[in-house]
């Protein structure tokens, strides 16, 4: 069964979206394509950090007995590299946010029938609150981690909506999260078919050199954006 409360199912969100990035295919693979670039940007950033943290850990020896003076020598002496590095990925992690948060508006708009301009889909208001709210989420997330993993996935699950809530709306972190979890306690069932989709979509983005996501970004948005209008009972722009 695809249908759930007030004739909402998965499938037609994902012949919504299927069809919603047909109509906008060039604008979602420009968004994508940023993304993509950015990722790239964090991994490379990410390996002169853990070549250095290895070789210093190395340089306190491999023994019971650890020498910290040479490991906090070694940092010292390498201290200009990482904080060079740390900066860079500063700089990618912003810049990947504000490009996620460029699909994610990009799906907003369509949901609204409204035309996907590069620059606006940037610049357009919000940007803090989803960052913050993406941020926030991300520190829940690691925590549920270290809780056996289940925890993790539930508040993934609870907070799915809150992105959006916060880019479309405004609301604060907190706030964001709150409504979000109202969304989902309401309709269980859809929500776990939207976060399975998500999840698959964010890990198939990632092979291949990352070229899926050209295609699995844009989708996972425009069906978490169409579940996330139509749950709240406001229309959705036909797409096709």
């Amino acid at each position: 069964m695809s249908k759930f409360v007030n004739g909402v199912g998965f499938g037609a969100a994902f012949r919504w979206a299927r069809a919603a990035f047909v109509k906008n295919t060039l604008s979602f693979i420009a968004l994508s394509v940023v993304v993509m670039i950015l990722q790239f940007g964090q991994q490379f950033a990410a390996t002169p950090f853990t070549e250095t943290l290895s070789l210093c850990v190395e340089a306190g020896g491999t023994g019971e007995t650890i020498d910290s003076t040479a490991v906090s020598s070694c940092f010292e002496s390498e201290m200009g590299q990482l904080l060079i590095v740390t900066l860079m990925a500063v700089v990618f992690v912003i810049a990947s946010f504000l490009a996620t948060a460029g699909v994610v508006r990009g799906a907003l708009y369509v949901t609204l029938g409204r035309r996907i301009g590069f620059a606006d889909t940037f610049t357009g208001p919000y940007f803090g609150a989803f960052a913050l709210t993406t941020l926030l989420i991300m520190v829940i997330f690691i925590a549920g981690l270290f809780l056996f993993v289940l925890p993790a996935i539930f508040a993934i699950l609870l907070f799915q909506f809150a992105p959006f809530f916060a880019l479309d709306r405004g609301l604060s972190p907190f706030h964001a999260l709150k409504s979000s979890v109202g969304l989902v306690r309401l309709h269980w069932p859809l929500a776990i078919l939207v976060l399975l989709f998500s999840g698959a979509s964010y890990l198939i983005s990632g092979l291949f050199w990352g070229i899926p996501t050209l295609l699995f970004l844009p989708l996972a948005a425009l069906v978490t954006a169409y579940v996330y209008r139509s749950l709240q009972g406001e229309t959705v722009d036909p797409a096709a």
